[in-house]
Formats: C-alpha cells, sequence, structure tokens
C-alpha cells in the first residue's frame, strides 16, 4: 500500500496495490521534492480523505489545480 499527502499536507491518500505506470513530472515542486505521478479511478484503489479544494500557488497565478 502506498500513502501520500497533498502538498500543504491537509489531504491524505492512500492507493492499495503496485500502481502500475509512473510518470515523472517537471515542475519546478516535483523536481524539487522528487515526486513521481501514478493514476487510478477515485474508489477503486485510491482512497482520498480530508478537506479537498482548489490549490493555487502563492507565487504564481496560473497554474491552478483543482480537485473535484
Amino acid at each position: 500500500m502506498l500513502k501520500g499527502t497533498c502538498h500543504c499536507g491537509a489531504a491524505h491518500w492512500t492507493l492499495g496495490g503496485d500502481p502500475g505506470g509512473i510518470t515523472a513530472c517537471n515542475c519546478t515542486l516535483c523536481r524539487r521534492y522528487g515526486t513521481l505521478w501514478a493514476y487510478d479511478y477515485l474508489d477503486e484503489r485510491i482512497r482520498i480523505a480530508g478537506p479537498l479544494k482548489s490549490y493555487t500557488r502563492a507565487e504564481v497565478a496560473e497554474p491552478a489545480l483543482e480537485i473535484l
């Protein structure tokens, strides 16, 4: 099982099993922290807990990420 949090630490996720394909992002945050991305369908193997809302980096207006 894999576990993680969002950038601010408010939301948490768990993924049961092997994530399969993994993608490397080249944004400054992901490069700084060595982050890798994996995709799955919500409520199949991935569970998300905590407040989900729009996140905008303070130092730039775009890009913004909205989690629905």
